[in-house]
């Protein structure tokens, strides 16, 4: 899965950088491994509106905090509510752990809204999960726009 993004990136002419790693599953997890990483990392949540209608791909500098309900009325929605994990399969192609805003590259976008913290997109480095979470991939936030442009994904950015 991580080549795809890899090739995608350099058919897109992103530079990046690559810091493997174990398997992280949370945010806490980097601290358990002692990891350092020279970038804003994001921390990236798969949720859903009440009716099941919409689905929001979420990303956000990891240190920043967020109340889903807070969120869902900047959404206009009703109640926002943690997607299945059957529901990230289905949509994003990918597993727990591993969420993230590359998870746009050859997913089925077609009820999936991404939503992006405007401090990401300012960051000169991010570092996002490239659809596996034994990897972070870095690259300046100003190309995540690019990548859902050329997903064709409907994305809005805004303070989160």
């Amino acid at each position: 899965m991580k080549e795809i993004v890899y090739e995608y990136l350099k058919a897109l002419n992103i530079e990046f950088e690559i810091q493997d790693h174990p398997a992280l599953y949370t945010c806490a997890d980097n601290d358990k491994y002692g990891l350092v990483f020279d970038a804003m990392l994001a921390k990236n949540l798969f949720v859903k509106n009440k009716n099941k209608t919409k689905y929001y791909l979420i990303s956000m500098p990891v240190d920043k905090q967020m109340r889903l309900s807070d969120l869902a009325i900047k959404l206009k929605e009703q109640k926002l509510s943690f997607a299945s994990e059957e529901d990230l399969l289905a949509r994003l192609k990918i597993k727990p752990g591993a969420v993230s805003i590359l998870n746009v590259i050859g997913a089925d976008l077609s009820d999936v809204i991404c939503v992006v913290d405007s401090m990401l997109i300012n960051a000169d480095k991010v570092g996002f999960h490239p659809n596996d979470n034994t990897a972070t991939i870095i690259f300046n936030g100003n190309k995540i726009e690019n990548i859902l442009k050329n997903q064709d994904a409907i994305y809005h950015f805004m303070d989160i």
